[in-house]
């Protein structure tokens, strides 16, 4: 865990929460320049909960227990009182927007890094490359993820299929031939078209392949592999929450096409170079 992001870390995870931890986390957040002076036994009585929930809250953010957790609160107490874990307000100036923005951007970076799953990682290349059509769908933010899937997977020669026309990839979906695997972008996990879809290709024994960051979505239960992002900003925090998702979507798109691209390296290579060299052949300014 980097040094300036343990109380964005507490914020986030009271979502899910207990009734305790999120007592516990919300004392945390309003007093969290004094708990690196507290003993366990201290926080416990000043806040209302079991010492054992402290310890368990401390260990569900990654660390080895209370003594962890203060080290990372002392740490990041000297930058508390600069609002910088604070969403984004309209009287921020551009280097309070740039420090704010930037301490999220990297949280999301650092969180989403740790908690995807080599193991399906590889399931998914894996599904990929047995597959003649990847059919890629996403509504909203998340179109903008499928159509970098999109651009990435089609200039070394896979066969992608994406439109945001739900009508027409259902049709492409129930109509192929071709051996083909499904992969569905929903930070949520609960978009109607988005489940929807997933539910048809089970029904058609298309493998189903979600990029979430809601491991009890319907879409994370559904999918034959569920790929989780990680959920970094509080969802209070609408517009922080949009820039990280998506930016978390991003990073793992591009953490399995670097993947598929090593299966075959050279041959990939080499139809990097060829598509580049057809798009400035025909399209570059003539001199």
């Amino acid at each position: 865990m980097t040094n300036n992001t343990i109380l964005l870390t507490i914020r986030t995870s009271m979502e899910n929460a207990s009734k305790a931890e999120k007592i516990l986390g919300e004392y945390i957040l309003k007093n969290c320049q004094e708990i690196p002076n507290l003993s366990v036994a201290d926080l416990s009585k000043k806040s209302g909960v079991s010492q054992a929930t402290i310890v368990r809250f401390s260990k569900s953010l990654g660390l080895d227990g209370f003594k962890g957790l203060k080290v990372e609160l002392a740490r990041s107490s000297n930058d508390v009182d600069t609002g910088l874990y604070d969403e984004i307000s309209p009287n921020d100036g551009v280097d309070e927007l740039k420090d704010k923005l930037a301490l999220k951007v990297q949280h999301t970076l650092d969180s989403t890094n740790k908690d995807l799953n080599s193991k399906y990682l590889n399931q998914t290349v894996d599904a990929f490359k047995d597959a003649n059509v990847v059919l890629v769908y996403g509504l909203g933010a998340s179109h903008l993820v499928a159509e970098d899937f999109t651009q990435k997977f089609s200039r070394i020669g896979k066969n992608v299929i994406n439109t945001p026309d739900t009508h027409l990839l259902v049709s492409n979906l129930l109509t192929q031939q071709n051996k083909q695997v499904l992969f569905l972008i929903s930070d949520s996990g609960e978009t109607q078209e988005t489940v929807t879809i997933a539910k048809l290709a089970k029904q058609n024994n298309v493998r189903v392949i979600g990029l979430t960051s809601n491991g009890h979505s319907r879409l994370a239960k559904t999918s034959d592999i569920s790929i989780l992002t990680s959920n970094t900003v509080p969802r209070d925090q609408v517009r922080s929450a949009a820039t990280t998702s998506l930016i978390s979507q991003l990073y793992a798109v591009d953490l399995i096409y670097y993947l598929y691209l090593q299966r075959d390296y050279e041959s990939n290579i080499q139809k990097l170079k060829e598509s580049h060299l057809l798009v400035e052949k025909y399209f570059s300014p003539k001199k």
